[in-house]
């Protein structure tokens, strides 16, 4: 398992590049690290989607991944911002091309 700290580095720098603010938590709901002030308990949303068989999902004005290590779901990536741009964040982590955007707006 990674260290909070870690995590912490790694939103940070991510949100400096997607613009938007980033948790992670463990599958039982815990936020182990984030760039932004919680106003509301996200562990159910984080327990639901966890269980289902979606790799993504938006609710609750939150875009939830799931982080996936060796086959075995270890983390949920939350996203909140602007839904703009956090969709235009999952077709960017989406593009196979190395050296475009795939032809991205």
């Amino acid at each position: 398992m990674i260290s909070n700290q870690v995590l912490q580095s790694t939103i940070d720098s991510l949100k400096g590049i997607a613009r938007l603010d980033i948790a992670i938590a463990d599958i039982d709901g815990k936020v182990l690290a984030t760039t932004f002030q919680e106003d509301r308990d996200v562990s159910e949303m984080v327990v639901s989607f966890a269980a289902s068989q979606a790799d993504s999902q938006a609710a609750g004005g939150f875009q939830f991944f799931k982080i996936f290590d060796e086959h075995q779901l270890e983390y949920v990536l939350i996203a909140h911002g602007d839904t703009d741009d956090v969709v235009y964040g999952r077709k960017a982590c989406r593009t196979t091309d190395s050296d475009s955007f795939g032809g991205l707006p």
